[in-house]
């Protein structure tokens, strides 16, 4: 296992805090928040001792008609099997957190046609060493018509709903604050269904 994990698991073991492992598949239901897990496809057992983008935990949070994907670092492999295992209608999002900081290998166009979100947030540093996002992701996301914001030029992006109506709004000060209301789509009422 990765040395930075081992040292928070000692930590945790120290202060009696469970560490549990999440996999496809697996659901809950907190504070009539929907939460599923879409990825990763490899338990406890299976952690290889360098953490990999493709180990990312990915996320899909539904609160009454609303629905946000985080995805992590999961690149093109994990968002193809995605598709192949979920109705497209369970993976449809309002609000889709952009995959691995917005590098070129992520939020492929297949994957964000099937999202179809109405808010794009890129998670990136300015002036970071890996250049992300990547101009051929921003394209991307351009032509979905996703309203794209990003932390390296907005600030901290703030997404608040009460399962009805989207608000958004950024640290910095978006270009113009969000407030989208009314249903993107119909909720899914767990459509999910493995193919």
């Amino acid at each position: 296992m990765a040395p930075a994990f081992l040292n928070l698991k000692k930590v945790a073991t120290g202060l009696h805090v469970p560490i549990e492992f999440e996999r496809r598949g697996q659901s809950f239901l907190w504070d009539s928040v929907q939460v599923d897990f879409l990825w990763p496809e490899a338990g406890a057992e299976e952690i290889g001792t360098v953490a990999k983008n493709n180990d990312s935990l990915v996320v899909r949070l539904q609160y009454g008609d609303r629905i946000l994907l985080l995805p992590g670092d999961a690149e093109k492999q994990v968002e193809y099997t995605m598709l192949s295992e979920n109705k497209p209608t369970f993976l449809r999002a309002d609000v889709l957190k952009v995959g691995h900081h917005g590098s070129k290998n992520s939020t492929m166009p297949e994957f964000l046609k099937a999202l179809s979100p109405q808010i794009a947030i890129i998670s990136a540093g300015e002036e970071n060493p890996y250049g992300h996002p990547h101009e051929e992701l921003l394209e991307r996301l351009e032509r979905s018509g996703a309203r794209i914001l990003r932390t390296d030029r907005d600030g901290a992006v703030q997404v608040l709903t009460d399962g009805h109506t989207l608000h958004v709004s950024c640290y910095v000060g978006c270009p113009e604050p969000t407030l989208i209301s009314g249903t993107a789509q119909e909720p899914d009422h767990r459509q999910r269904n493995q193919q």
